[in-house]
């Protein structure tokens, strides 16, 4: 009986013991553990990839619109350190085998459109275990350039000196429709002195503007410093080419007619007398289109082109007191939107001046074209001729006096705009 007793004890035990879950969680707890904290990691990796995901984004956003401001401005030579430069502010990591790639999608009349790529290796922990090769996140972003908005009609291209826009004693400028830009990076780059009332819708300096001692009624929607210069937007212009000379020396003291041609030696018009130019290009090859005296000159349609050779480069000196009607050949034509256009290779200097002044009725439509030079805008000028005009002046320098009133209503010329070119950012 004793020892079938103990057997049944042993066997109850035995039961029991197989039956026993105590102690049982720790193993499966080791075996779960490296899962779980691989599950965990990845959780957390994941989201610095998002992080990381979302600033390559940014950077290439920042890269793509400081590229698309290079490729505006007519250049390339810049356009990647631009970009590297902004999309490194924004979050991108070079040395983290980083990469960037910019490619120009399509560019022609209508602007351009511009595309980044931004890669680079993301940063991780825990995934390192899993996965051998680095995580990459990329970004992609692409970028519209579009035209100029137009905005100014006044543009001064002297980049460095002061004065490069100045006012000369009694001045009234109305300008409501357009704006005055001034690409001079001095801190007196536009000037105003003597006693003074401007009117116009933007100012827009590269430097800073100084008002020296002067009554002056500076009347703006914005005006705005420290900006960078607006492109010359004829800077592809040329000369036309031409053989020989139809007229020599030419001088005017009676009432006549001209017609176009090439004009050797300038053009010179004294006396009471109407002048009529027929429409067309008059080409002013040496010696100076020099206009005085009383009457009048019209010229509907016409263009001229002031130029020569050596330091005998033809200049524009219109002043006394004619009654003056200008108007550029209209959209379609040759030249259109152009009335005086002087060769970029005339002598170069801020106290070369022409003149478009008088003390009597200048209408004037059209762009006023001297990049190398100076241009003296006023008298008692007035280019309202009775409509909203169009009248553009793109100069080194540009000095007003007088009475001058200018517009932008240039629906009917094919003229270039005037203005800061648009980034816009696609996607």
């Amino acid at each position: 009986m004793r020892g079938a007793s103990s057997s049944d004890s042993i066997k109850k035990n035995l039961i029991k013991l197989i039956k026993n879950e105590n102690g049982s969680v720790l193993p499966i707890v080791a075996l779960s553990l490296p899962v779980i904290l691989g599950l965990v990691g990845l959780g957390t990796d994941a989201s610095l990839w998002m992080a990381s995901k979302r600033n390559i984004q940014f950077s290439a956003d920042a890269a793509v619109i400081a590229a698309g401001w290079e490729l505006a401005q007519g250049t390339t030579d810049n356009m990647d350190a631009a970009a590297v430069r902004e999309a490194q502010r924004n979050g991108y990591n070079p040395t983290a085998d980083g990469r960037l790639e910019i490619e120009i999608l399509a560019q022609d009349e209508e602007g351009a459109r511009i595309a980044v790529t931004v890669s680079q290796s993301a940063e991780t922990f825990f995934s390192k275990i899993i996965f051998q090769s680095d995580i990459r996140v990329s970004a992609y972003a692409e970028a519209l350039i579009s035209d100029v908005d137009g905005q100014f009609c006044i543009l001064a291209l002297e980049d460095e000196d002061d004065g490069a826009l100045t006012t000369s004693g009694s001045v009234s400028i109305s300008a409501p429709s357009c704006g005055i830009a001034v690409n001079s990076s001095d801190d007196e780059a536009l000037q105003l002195s003597g006693n003074v009332e401007v009117e116009v819708s933007n100012v827009r300096v590269s430097g800073d503007y100084d008002i020296n001692g002067c009554s002056a009624d500076f009347t703006y929607d914005s005006l705005k410093t420290g900006q960078s210069p607006l492109s010359d937007p004829y800077d592809d212009l040329e000369v036309p080419e031409f053989e020989g000379c139809d007229f020599n020396n030419k001088k005017v003291t009676s009432s006549t007619t001209l017609s176009p041609g090439v004009y050797c030696g300038g053009i010179k018009i004294s006396g009471n007398n109407d002048v009529t130019f027929e429409p067309g290009l008059y080409i002013i090859n040496g010696g100076d289109f020099k206009v005085t005296g009383s009457g009048s000159m019209f010229g509907e349609g016409v263009t001229f082109i002031l130029t020569g050779s050596g330091n005998d480069y033809s200049q524009l000196d219109i002043s006394g007191g004619k009654d003056i009607e200008f108007s550029a050949p209209e959209t379609g034509e040759d030249w259109s939107g152009i009335t005086f256009f002087q060769d970029r290779d005339a002598p170069e200097g801020n106290n070369l001046q022409n003149k478009l002044t008088g003390t009597s009725d200048l209408t004037f439509n059209g762009v006023a074209y001297f990049p190398s030079q100076g241009l003296w805008f006023g008298g008692n000028s007035s280019s309202t001729g009775g409509q909203a005009p169009c009248t553009k002046l793109i100069a080194r320098t540009v000095t007003f006096s007088g009475n001058p009133s200018l517009g932008n209503n240039c629906a009917n010329y094919d003229v270039e705009d005037i203005g800061p070119p648009t980034v816009k950012l696609l996607r």
